[in-house]
């Protein structure tokens, strides 16, 4: 027998700087890297076409590349063996340069930190991570504060936030691509949010039940791979419900949503909620956005 792998994702792209956040971002890069099989591709972005009153502008620029290189190794300095790949990036904003490597590079993911100005280290309104959502051309992953001391821990459990969309698909599909190639166990949650207070039907959450039901076996039909997996259909807001999943699963993967969509993302209010109260890593999927994830498979055997 010979084991036939499929062709290696493209890299995991970490946009870095010289904080503790980062470090979380490289920590996290670092798990998805062992359960994907894919490479990682530090970026550090500085700002082109930047001037100082006092410095002649090609030494300002040449200190600006040598000023991103060195937060490149202050992230890295904690690493033993071989180091990954890492570049200074110039571009006249950092969420700018981070989707440009994206691009050429056919990236499977971008990885940030959290923000070291939100509550609890999660995202703010105008962020880097906040920015990206808008326009990625891949899925965007948001470490959680406190990553960088769980480098090595793999990831064993993936929960997924579902709405019966396409963008919800894409979600589920992402989330059950990366539990093919790790082993990793899917919870899939379905919050239905009533339309009214003290408003419920039981035919509402019979219907929402099949559907998931559907859905989850269509998409790990296609998976390549046996998949523990369960769903689960519940009533509330889907920030808390999901926030309260983020604190049993080492990972939290959303989709677009089609409705009230802010910046190709989940509804602003949902987002934000998530982001503000989730507790464990979030990767989340844009609209639009390639999402390799969906891709990954474990490696098939053939016999010779």
């Amino acid at each position: 027998m010979i084991t036939v792998y499929e062709p290696r994702p493209g890299p995991i792209i970490v946009g870095v700087d010289r904080s503790e956040g980062s470090r979380d971002a490289l920590a996290m890069a670092r798990r998805l890297a062992a359960a994907s099989g894919a490479e990682l591709l530090l970026v550090s972005v500085y700002p082109a076409g930047a001037r100082s009153a006092t410095v002649e502008r090609g030494a300002y620029a040449r200190a600006l590349a040598e000023e991103a290189e060195g937060a490149l190794d202050w992230v890295l300095a904690p690493l033993s063996g071989t180091r990954p790949v890492a570049r200074a990036v110039s571009c006249t904003s950092v969420p700018g340069g981070l989707q440009e490597t994206a691009i050429a590079e056919d990236a499977l993911a971008i990885v940030v930190g959290p923000s070291h100005r939100g509550p609890l280290g999660r995202l703010v309104q105008g962020s880097v991570g906040e920015r990206l959502l808008r326009s990625a051309p891949c899925p965007i992953v948001v470490a959680a504060g406190g990553c960088r001391h769980d480098a090595h821990a793999p990831i064993a459990r993936i929960g997924v936030g579902y709405i019966p969309t396409p963008e919800g698909d894409e979600a589920l599909r992402a989330g059950t691509g990366l539990a093919a190639c790790s082993g990793a166990e899917v919870r899939v949650l379905n919050v239905v949010e009533a339309p009214a207070v003290g408003w419920r039907t039981g035919s509402l959450d019979s219907t929402a039940r099949e559907q998931l039901a559907t859905h989850i076996a269509d998409v790990t039909a296609g998976a390549g791979a046996q998949i523990k997996i369960a769903g689960e259909v519940v009533d509330g807001y889907a920030d808390d419900e999901l926030a309260r999943l983020s604190g049993e699963v080492d990972l939290l993967v959303c989709g677009s949503s089609s409705r009230r969509a802010v910046g190709g993302v989940v509804a602003a209010g949902v987002a934000a909620g998530i982001l503000r109260k989730g507790r464990c890593p979030l990767l989340m999927v844009p609209r639009g956005a390639r999402d390799g994830f969906a891709a990954l498979r474990v490696p098939a055997e053939a016999s010779v």
